[in-house]
């Protein structure tokens, strides 16, 4: 795709739930743990570990465990309730942006740093897309009490973290 710019991408997902209760899910341990990863583990700069249900600050650094044997850390570069959760994503960086939106809460998902000099900037754009896509679904089925969609009981089935990518 001519012009295309793979360097970046915005997910948009709404969610019939206050956007408090939205924002919680993205900025609390406890909250990631229920739709996104099997552990999170923040703590602040000087090492201390937040509780599950304890907000993170700007500065936090986190460690992530996914389902499958899959995990990275990172560090939480900003956050203000109920507008933004900023945090690095290996070598990029993840905005989630939150509102209001027709009895609804939108949250746009902004992934930027994609390195356009890897020849395979292609595959990271598209799965780290998949993959977002993947957990921010989960997160609507959870929200409205449905199913958790993280394969626990067959991960071999489908590893979520590379849900766009098939090996050869």
């Amino acid at each position: 795709m001519t012009g295309y710019d793979w360097s970046q991408f915005h997910v948009h997902m709404y969610y019939l739930a206050p956007i408090g209760e939205v924002f919680e899910r993205f900025s609390t341990p406890g909250g990631l743990e229920s739709f996104y990863v099997k552990t999170a583990t923040i703590t602040s700069p000087d090492r201390q570990p937040r509780d599950k249900d304890e907000r993170f600050v700007t500065g936090d650094l986190y460690d992530f465990r996914y389902v499958h044997d899959f995990g990275h850390d990172g560090e939480i570069l900003a956050i203000e309730t109920d507008t933004l959760v900023s945090f690095t994503f290996g070598v990029c960086q993840v905005d989630l942006h939150f509102r209001e939106f027709d009895g609804a809460t939108e949250v746009d998902l902004h992934q930027t740093g994609c390195p356009l000099e890897d020849p395979g900037r292609a595959w990271m754009h598209l799965n780290c897309r998949s993959y977002w896509v993947y957990f921010m679904t989960n997160l609507r089925s959870v929200l409205t009490d449905g199913p958790d969609l993280r394969d626990y009981d067959n991960p071999e089935w489908n590893d979520s973290v590379s849900i766009g990518w098939v090996p050869e």
